[in-house]
């Protein structure tokens, strides 16, 4: 089986296929400041997820648009980056609002409950 032929039949495969790539080198980041002492092991998978689910989203979404723009290879190319920039900026906006109303008390009460 082929993956990346798998995945792009479906906006949502294209989706995950932008997940992983934009995982993996949040991955490796993470890995080296983890490393590094620079954070803990659970602030590397954390940002290693938001991420990869944000540049799944955001591959999801510059997919789309360029289906509906159409157009020529240069047009498709500036608008998937345009659009995929956008939609990335978006998401880290909206994570950094959700990490300022999650205080440390919260997390830990959220990850108690996920322990159970």
């Amino acid at each position: 089986m082929n993956l990346a032929a798998f995945l792009s039949q479906s906006t949502s495969g294209i989706g995950v296929f932008g997940a992983l790539i934009g995982g993996a080198a949040a991955a490796a980041k993470n890995y080296k400041d983890n490393r590094d002492g620079l954070i803990s092991v659970k602030e590397a998978v954390y940002d290693t997820s938001k991420e990869a689910a944000g540049a799944g989203v955001a591959t999801a979404v510059s997919a789309v648009a360029v289906g509906a723009i159409g157009g020529g290879l240069a047009l498709s190319i500036g608008s998937a980056v345009i659009v995929a920039t956008g939609a990335k900026y978006a998401w880290d906006r909206g994570m950094e609002r959700l990490d300022a109303q999650l205080d440390d008390s919260d997390i830990d009460e959220l990850d108690s409950a996920v322990a159970e």
